[in-house]
């Protein structure tokens, strides 16, 4: 009886494991002054659902997703009276791809050191920082 209740009870913390979600990866806050103005930069990533949100002071400005294949994402928004835009690059997308084509993409990405997950920040036609995930 006890040896069937703990491997029911293995059984179901196991699948409770697999089943769930990780949830996105967060990037560190980067904090930026620009004409006298605090900006707090912050950003999201969801493999699963391929989803990319960038925020400024908690406010989620910037938002999109990688085409297949494609590890660059370029956005563009305005926060009060500031041009923000923000280049990604993400070589987890191609890696993530599998099979033969995601290990020669990793190999070419490592070659060229750019392997990271970032976004540079731009604040009018200014990069101020950038965003690691």
């Amino acid at each position: 009886m006890k040896y069937a209740s703990l491997s029911a009870l293995t059984l179901a913390v196991i699948l409770t494991g697999c089943a769930s979600d990780p949830g996105p990866r967060m990037a560190l806050e980067k904090t930026v002054e620009v004409d006298g103005t605090v900006l707090k930069f912050n950003g999201s990533y969801h493999d699963k659902k391929n989803i990319l949100i960038l925020t400024v002071n908690g406010d989620p400005i910037m938002q999109g997703r990688f085409p297949p294949y494609t590890p660059t994402q370029n956005l563009n928004a305005n926060y009060r009276d500031f041009a923000v835009r923000s280049h990604c690059y993400f070589g987890s997308v191609l890696g993530n791809q599998g099979g033969a084509f995601g290990a020669i993409a990793s190999v070419v990405q490592s070659s060229k050191s750019s392997t990271a997950d970032k976004c540079e920040l731009y604040v009018n036609e200014k990069l101020v920082d950038n965003l690691y995930f």
